[in-house]
Formats: structure tokens, C-alpha cells, sequence
């Protein structure tokens, strides 16, 4: 086997810090060496193979099965290689991630893609609140990257967000693109109430009108901005699952704001699905 398997045994009662379990950390270590790392389990430090049947050999790429919403920090600090998640994950999931990519076969928590600063993270299911999100005390969301949803997403997607792409191909909750500083988000269903309130720049393109738009952005009217034909076009080229872009149009209803924080930020609503 030329992949690093790491098989839980059993559902965890407390939340079990995964940010060991990265390629970077493993590199170098013996299967035996690996078995007996230390992992946070609640408030005790407890072995890998105490929770996990470890099997494999390192190459870069990590697969985690009978994956649960206990397991936290999955790919923390990631910058290189892969990890591939079967099941569910909890909070936290790439944070400050650099480099490589995350695929999770099921939901994720939130938090996800905190600090992350590149790399590409793929969440197959549902994902919670706060995505791509500064925490409480940061300065900024997420810097760069791509965070790539196929279910839907809770509140405050993208909130400080400082730059990178996320993309929502199911709903979003409300507040999405809270007081972002720059970067794209992208839902291709329908947002909650008010998204991009205390937004400074940045953009969020929506598939269709939030039933709530903050009185403090602007219409500006419907337009043709050729720059999103430019955008969908480098987005298909980037992979096949995004190649529906190149059916969106370049034109849209933009609300400029948030004007209550001097914003540069936008808000495009797209009106043509065809070229």
C-alpha cells in the first residue's frame, strides 16, 4: 500500500486534535514511530494506536477512515501533500494551511480554512458556520486558497476574509461575506439576510436576489462586466467540476458597498445563465 491509512476504531467521546497527522510531521517516521505519536484527546494526551489501525507507507498522501465530527484540526498547517477524510470532520478543518489539498467525503464543522494562506480544500457535504473566518481576536479570514463546497454552509461565510475563493454550490446562511477585506464567494443557490454587511472590498456573486440587502449598499444598476466572463473562463480551466462556469454570463445587478464602512465591495447578482 503506498498511502498512509489511518482507520478510526471507534466514534471518540471528546474532541481529538488531528494536527499531527499531517504529511510534513509524518515525513521520515517508521510505521512503528507513527503508531506511538501523541494526539489531544479532551484534556489527555493519548498514542495513535490507541484510536486508529495505522497501515500503509508515506508518500505525501494521507487518508483518514470512519472519519466523525470529533476529530478537530484535521490538516492543520498543511503544506504539502494530500489528505483524504471518509466521513465527517469537526471544527477547524486547514487551518493555516499553505500548500496541498484536503478532500472530505462528508460535512465538515466550522472554521474551516481559518488563516489558510493556499492550498485547495473540498468539502463533498455540508459545512458549518464561519468559513474561510478570522476567529474571535484575528485580524483576517482566510488570505488565499480555494475552499470548494458542494452541500451548503452556515452563517458569516467568509467573514474578514483577506483574500483566496469559496465556492457554495448549495445555500449559505446570512451574513455571508460579513466584513470582508477583498477575495470572491461564490453561492449558487440562495444566501440568508444581508451578505457582505460591513464589507470594506471584496466580491460575492449569487445566483439569485437575497431576500434581504442592507439599505447601506447601492444599486448600481444591471451591467455587463466582461471581467466575469474572464473569471469563469479561469476558473473552468482549473478543473473539469468547474467547467458549468463557462455556461454563466457577465452580466449582473451590482450593489456597491458596504457605504456604512466606506466600502469598495460588491454584491453581483447574476441575470444570464447563457453566453
Amino acid at each position: 500500500m503506498s498511502t498512509l491509512v489511518f482507520s478510526l476504531k471507534s466514534k471518540p467521546t471528546f474532541t481529538l486534535d488531528m494536527s499531527s497527522i499531517t504529511p510534513s510531521v509524518l515525513e521520515g517516521l517508521t510505521l512503528a514511530k507513527i503508531k506511538k505519536l501523541k494526539l489531544v484527546y479532551g484534556k489527555e494526551t493519548v498514542t495513535v494506536d490507541s484510536l486508529f489501525n495505522v497501515k500503509g507507507k508515506y508518500n505525501d498522501s494521507i487518508v483518514i477512515e470512519n472519519s466523525c465530527n470529533k476529530l478537530i484540526c484535521v490538516g492543520k498547517g498543511l503544506s504539502k501533500g494530500t489528505i483524504t477524510v471518509n466521513g465527517d470532520v469537526g471544527d477547524l478543518l486547514g487551518q493555516s494551511m499553505t500548500k496541498g489539498s484536503i478532500q472530505v467525503n462528508g460535512n465538515a464543522g466550522s472554521w474551516i480554512g481559518n488563516k489558510m494562506s493556499g492550498g485547495r480544500i473540498d468539502i463533498l457535504g455540508n459545512a458549518g458556520d464561519f468559513i474561510g473566518a478570522g476567529l474571535p481576536g484575528d485580524a483576517f479570514g482566510m488570505n488565499k486558497g480555494l475552499i470548494n463546497i458542494h452541500g451548503n454552509a452556515g452563517d458569516r461565510v467568509g467573514d474578514r476574509m483577506r483574500r483566496g475563493i469559496i465556492i457554495i454550490s448549495g445555500s449559505a446562511g446570512d451574513f455571508c461575506g460579513s466584513r470582508m477585506h477583498a477575495g470572491t464567494i461564490i453561492a449558487r443557490s440562495k444566501v440568508g439576510k444581508y451578505p457582505g454587511s460591513g464589507m470594506r472590498r471584496g466580491t460575492i456573486i449569487l445566483d439569485r436576489k437575497p431576500a434581504h440587502i442592507a439599505a447601506t449598499f447601492k444599486s448600481c444598476g444591471i451591467l455587463k462586466m466582461q471581467f466575469l466572463r474572464l473569471f469563469f473562463t479561469q476558473l473552468a480551466a482549473m478543473d473539469k467540476e468547474f467547467e458549468t462556469f463557462n455556461k454563466l454570463g457577465p452580466t449582473a445587478h451590482r450593489y456597491s458597498g458596504d457605504l456604512a464602512r466606506n466600502g469598495k465591495g460588491e454584491l453581483l447578482i447574476l441575470k444570464s445563465k447563457t453566453k
